[in-house]
């Protein structure tokens, strides 16, 4: 009698188990039904755009109006954005229910051209081909010269031959660090032709020799260094070749 009792207790316990399963399944699909009859995308919002307008960005997106709104690909839709409006670094997403897409963008500035004979690449700070001009339009920009891009084009990210004095890991990271140093204004121009090192022209007034697998954090801080000992007039080369000092060679009258 009692085994009885415990045995109908534990079918009456499955079966509360799968009403509450069944139960959960049905809710979720109910909740999912809805956001895929309701939400539908009526307003694209976009932010933080000052080059490309608006309308530019939208069509980019390929999001058209009755488009779910939880159904959209947003790594998709970023990647194209990204991909063919140079400018646009980033892309965040966000929903504002019922009916209103929110795309923030992040743009880019060129920060140094890529000169190749007759034209240049300009280039972000993080490496992003930005656009292609005439190398005297981008004659206010860093100059970068003594290498080769494989394969450029708009909104791809430079690269550069294997076998070349500088890989672009080593070029972008020199990039960065004279940023972080608030450097970057003051150099207009780093030549990798030579094999041995890289030479910038630094504030008009020094050619600086850098290898090029140096650490360029150590190496920056010893050409301020070296400036900072020396009168506003003096020119000639920075010497940071070597690996236990560094020095200055001034210009011969």
């Amino acid at each position: 009698m009692a085994r009885r009792r415990r045995n109908k207790r534990y079918r009456r316990g499955r079966l509360t188990v799968l009403l509450r399963f069944f139960s959960f399944v049905l809710i979720c699909a109910a909740i999912v039904t809805a956001l895929i009859l309701f939400f539908r995308v009526e307003t694209v919002e976009i932010t933080g755009n000052q080059r490309y307008t608006t309308e530019e960005v939208v069509e980019v997106t390929g999001i058209q109006e009755g488009d779910n709104l939880f159904l959209l690909n947003k790594y998709a839709i970023a990647d194209q954005i990204t991909g063919q409006l140079p400018y646009v670094q980033s892309v965040r997403f966000w929903r504002e229910l019922p009916d209103t897409i929110v795309i923030e963008i992040t743009e880019c500035q060129a920060v140094a051209a890529v000169v190749q004979s007759e034209e240049a690449w300009l280039v972000s700070q993080g490496g992003k081909l930005l656009e292609r001009v005439p190398a005297e339009q981008a004659s206010g920009y860093l100059q970068i010269t003594g290498v080769t891009l494989l394969l450029p084009t708009e909104g791809s990210t430079m690269e550069l031959p294997e076998d070349g004095n500088i890989s672009e890991e080593q070029l972008l990271s020199l990039l960065t660090v004279l940023s972080e140093r608030n450097m970057l204004a003051e150099a207009s121009q780093i030549d990798c032709s030579d094999e041995e090192a890289l030479v910038m022209r630094y504030a008009g007034r020094f050619d600086v020799q850098v290898p090029y697998d140096a650490d360029f954090n150590k190496k920056l801080y010893a050409l301020q260094q070296i400036i900072n000992t020396l009168q506003d007039n003096e020119t000639g080369t920075v010497i940071l070749t070597l690996p236990d000092r560094s020095f200055f060679k001034p210009d011969s009258n």
